[in-house]
C-alpha cells in the first residue's frame, strides 16, 4: 500500500482527476485524462474514445498483462525527508529493456530539480512488493484496462496513477506528444507528473502565457500557453507552480 507521509504521499483512497476532487467522494485513481474532448486531434499516434492508438511503425509490441520486475535495489536519492520506495515493472512484450527504463526513472527521480529538492522526499528503488509506489511501463491496452478498473478512461493515449501504481503509457514513452519536441524532456515530465500524483499533488493550470508549465499541468494534452517543463523546480530552486485546476 502507499504510505501516507508527512508532506502528502496519498493512499489508495485519494481522489483527484481532471474534473477536480469531489469532497467526501474518495476514489482510487488519479487520471491524466478522462474525457475524449481533452485529447489531441486524431492522428497516426493518437486516439479518440472510440479507437485505440496503433503501435508506431518504428516499434513492435504486444499486450500481455504480465510484468518483469527490475530486481536490483538502488541507493537512496535525496539528502533528507520522508523515504518513498518504488518498484519498477515493464510489461512483457513491450519491447523495452526493464533495466534501461529503470535507469531513466532513476535519473528523473534523483535530479536536483525534482521531488527530492529542499528535503521533502527521498527515493529508493526496491524489488519488493511492499514498495510505496510501483512504476509500470505498459502498452496502451493494458493501461486502459488497469485505469478503467479504477474508473478512469485513458483512451489508449494517456497515463494514470491507481493507488500505489503509476501506470505509464508505452506509446507516450516511445513517441511523446506532438507539441513537445524534446522526447527526453517529455519522459522526465511523464515520470514526475504521475509520481507527483502519488505524492499527493493535484493538477495545476498554466499561471501565465510563456512561463514554464508547472509539472502538474497536464502537458500530455496541452501546454495551455506555457512552455514545456519537466521539473517541479527551476534551476535556482524555486517551485514552479500554478493555480489549482478546477
Amino acid at each position: 500500500m502507499v504510505v501516507a507521509i508527512a508532506v502528502g504521499l496519498k493512499g489508495a483512497g485519494a481522489a483527484e482527476s481532471e474534473q477536480g476532487e469531489a469532497p467526501g467522494a474518495p476514489s482510487p485513481v488519479v487520471a491524466t485524462s478522462t474525457t475524449s474532448a481533452d485529447l489531441p486531434s486524431p492522428s497516426a499516434s493518437t486516439t479518440t474514445s472510440a479507437t485505440k492508438a496503433a503501435p508506431s511503425p518504428k516499434h513492435t509490441y504486444r499486450s500481455t498483462g504480465r510484468y518483469r520486475t527490475v530486481g536490483a535495489r538502488g541507493p537512496v536519492r535525496g539528502s533528507k525527508g520522508e523515504l518513498v520506495t518504488y518498484r519498477i515493472e515493464v510489461e512483457e512484450g513491450a519491447g523495452v529493456s526493464p533495466s534501461g527504463f529503470a535507469r531513466a526513472v532513476d535519473a528523473t527521480l534523483r535530479n536536483p530539480r525534482g521531488w527530492t529538492a529542499r528535503g521533502h522526499w527521498r527515493f529508493q528503488r526496491v524489488a519488493t512488493a511492499d514498495a510505496d509506489l510501483t512504476i509500470r511501463l505498459a502498452t496502451p491496452d493494458t493501461v486502459d484496462e488497469q485505469c478503467a478498473a479504477a474508473g478512469a478512461n485513458t483512451h489508449g493515449y494517456t497515463s494514470c496513477r491507481v493507488g500505489q501504481y503509476v501506470v505509464l503509457n508505452l506509446d507516450r514513452w516511445l513517441e511523446g506528444v506532438p507539441h513537445i519536441k524534446d522526447l527526453a524532456l517529455y519522459r522526465h515530465y511523464l515520470v514526475n507528473h504521475e509520481v507527483g500524483h502519488g505524492l499527493g499533488q493535484g493538477h495545476e493550470r498554466c499561471p501565465r502565457k510563456g512561463s514554464p508549465a508547472p509539472v502538474m499541468v497536464q502537458q500530455t494534452l496541452s501546454l495551455h500557453g506555457c512552455t514545456a517543463n519537466a521539473w517541479p523546480r527551476s534551476a535556482d530552486g524555486r517551485m514552479i507552480s500554478g493555480p489549482p485546476a478546477p
